[in-house]
């Protein structure tokens, strides 16, 4: 996949995921029937309170369970017409991350030359050995074909050690602490 290719499909997902949102949360407040968002304060849930009887509990325990069962109703249909709108670009960005980590993007020759220039030398030449031969490799990298170690058997490439070998930064790291306390 290239880089355009990328793009574009970037766009198109956030401006689809962008498209819903918009359209189908305005449709979602459009649509909301006359009093599905109630409150106590409401003239409809007044109205229920007002036929609670009986003594003082039980109309303070009859208001109590009304206010309760509004609430619980508001909360319900808010929710499910929030995730209708919340949800489905949720899941296309999902989508789009897994599509783009299982299909990588290819680099042209001038993306590679420009990236690998900015990299240290093991990474460069790590990249070399992946698209070039060892011995075009151990030229970019400044060394003449008779300084490479000679084939590995069984192998179908060297290793990058082999054509720019380092040294270990452990061992270095224990020789400079060594030549320290020496001094």
């Amino acid at each position: 996949m290239t880089r355009a290719e990328r793009t574009r499909l970037k766009w198109m997902v956030s401006g689809g995921g962008a498209a819903w949102m918009l359209l189908v949360g305005w449709l979602m407040v459009a649509t909301l029937p006359q009093g599905a968002v109630e409150h106590h304060g409401s003239s409809q849930i007044k109205d229920r309170m007002s036929e609670c009887s009986g003594t003082f509990r039980d109309r303070y325990d009859c208001k109590e369970q009304i206010i309760i069962e509004s609430g619980r109703e508001t909360f319900y249909t808010l929710s499910l017409r929030f995730l209708l709108v919340i949800v489905p670009p949720l899941v296309g960005t999902f989508w789009l991350s897994s599509y783009l980590n299982r299909h990588p993007m290819l680099l042209d020759d001038e993306e590679r030359r420009a990236s690998s220039s900015s990299d240290d030398w093991k990474a460069r030449a790590q990249r070399h050995t992946e698209f070039q031969s060892p011995a075009e490799a151990a030229e970019d990298l400044h060394l003449s074909p008779d300084e490479l170690p000679s084939h590995p058997p069984g192998r179908g490439h060297h290793p990058i050690d082999d054509i720019a070998p380092v040294d270990d930064w452990k061992s270095r790291a224990q020789a400079n602490i060594r030549s320290h306390k020496r001094d």
